[in-house]
């Protein structure tokens, strides 16, 4: 009661439990957003990759939280009658975390995959990717990315890599390892920056192993890195396993590596195998 008499208590108390519901429910509309827009990431990625004879290849996203700026793509060329046999193969990372880096990831993915279903030449559609993403990047995000068009007819990879983790390349008949290096700076930064597009055969039992940075740096208790050199030795051990064997494999080691440690950064991964 104040000085006069009049009850005071009663009418903070219930001030209080309206402002706490009224924070419940933003926060429960949040939440219900969130998750709609991990949805609507998550339909992104492709849920069957195309088969083309003499690869056999798998892909995944891990994402560390509900959404995030990941992602793989599988452009089955066919659609539109470029060639047969071939498949345009995507993997990329935003920087930035969370809905912001989601964003610019549905932004880049439609980008790239348009101008790559329009021009043959990787480097040429990544080069007008660069200039549209770079004129619509407004808050300084970026994004690198390899993107390669993969022909049965020859067994060839042509890429791009425009800052990219460079792929690791195992060859079957040598045991050695190879690294697909850029080709190109990352999307988003300046326009009218030249990319060129390279080619590798792959062979029966060549694996080509595509990654951000998420892999290469997970960390553990002891805030040790998993690095390349794990990564190389587990492609190396399990080469003779099926595309989606190995990134299985690779998942697994990551996983055992941080035990306990919360993944802070998004893994994506995709396999190509020769056979």
């Amino acid at each position: 009661y104040d000085p006069q008499g009049n009850v005071t208590g009663a009418i903070e108390t219930i001030r209080d439990i309206t402002e706490r519901r009224e924070m419940e429910g933003r926060l429960a509309r949040s939440s219900a957003e969130l998750q709609i827009a991990a949805d609507i990431q998550k339909s992104f990625m492709p849920d069957v990759i195309p088969r083309i004879s003499s690869f056999d290849i798998a892909a995944r996203t891990v994402m560390a939280k509900e959404v995030g700026g990941d992602f793989f793509d599988v452009i089955p060329f066919e659609i539109i009658a470029m060639e047969k046999g071939m498949l345009g193969l995507l993997v990329a990372d935003v920087s930035g975390k969370g809905v912001p880096a989601a964003l610019f990831m549905a932004l880049s993915r439609i980008v790239v995959r348009v101008n790559a279903l329009w021009h043959p030449d990787p480097a040429k559609a990544i080069f007008d990717a660069n200039n549209i993403i770079t004129q619509d990047s407004k808050s300084g995000m970026f994004v690198t990315l390899f993107f390669g068009t993969l022909r049965e007819r020859d067994r060839t990879l042509t890429y791009v890599n425009a800052g990219h983790n460079p792929p690791v390349v195992f060859r079957s008949q040598s045991g050695a390892l190879e690294e697909l290096l850029p080709t190109g700076i990352v999307l988003g930064a300046v326009e009218n920056r030249e990319f060129y597009s390279r080619t590798v055969t792959i062979g029966s039992g060549d694996v080509i192993v595509m990654y951000t940075d998420g892999v290469t740096e997970a960390i553990n208790a002891r805030e040790e890195l998993f690095g390349e050199e794990r990564l190389n030795a587990i492609i190396q051990k399990s080469a003779g396993l099926s595309a989606k064997e190995i990134l299985d494999k690779i998942l697994q080691a990551v996983r055992e590596f941080t035990g306990d440690m919360p993944q802070f950064d998004d893994i994506t991964l995709l396999v190509i195998k020769g056979t």
